[in-house]
């Protein structure tokens, strides 16, 4: 398949992208890490609209959308906090993982917010898929935290810039 991507940031009143995506990935993505009677909760804390609101407006977060021909196929969200970006959200729909796609997201959140010195995800410990990724990526497990959803342990993953760099092409 041959994908000519485009990403860019969008704005409050697009939010509802990134909901649609976030429902069609998560109940998928997850089942395998979190128990089905979680997930739906787990999904109105994460992507609930006022929330998402409050994380552009308030707390300086950024999301972006990237579009493969006429279809948003992903987004993530970040945010800078001194010169660390951190990336607090990244899907990618199935059907369009492994052609660079949630690289191509990270890329834009470094561009946005460069000149930053590393890059950290926080990423569900059991969710085998996304810490491959990260870990396929560049990032390294910097340490165990307590998840901010349901009491789950999430891995904080930390990539230094200049690697970041090296696995841009």
């Amino acid at each position: 398949m041959t994908l000519t991507p485009q990403t860019r940031p969008i704005s409050v009143s697009e939010l509802d992208i990134v909901r649609d995506i976030a429902m069609l990935v998560w109940p998928k993505s997850y089942r395998a890490s979190i128990p089905p009677d979680q997930i739906d909760s787990m999904i109105s804390q994460a992507f609930d609209p006022d929330k998402l609101e409050d994380d552009i407006m308030q707390r300086g977060h950024v999301f972006f959308v990237i579009r493969a021909g006429r279809v948003d196929v992903g987004f993530c969200s970040a945010h800078l906090e001194g010169t660390r970006i951190w990336i607090t959200k990244l899907c990618v729909l199935p059907d369009f993982r492994g052609f660079g796609l949630g690289k191509a997201l990270i890329r834009a959140a470094q561009a946005h917010f460069a000149p930053a010195h590393d890059i950290v995800m926080c990423i569900h410990k059991d969710h085998d898929p996304a810490v491959n990724f990260c870990l396929r990526s560049g990032f390294k497990i910097a340490r165990e935290i307590p998840s901010e959803l349901d009491g789950l342990t999430d891995y904080v993953m930390l990539m230094p810039m200049s690697q970041m760099e090296m696995c841009a092409a």
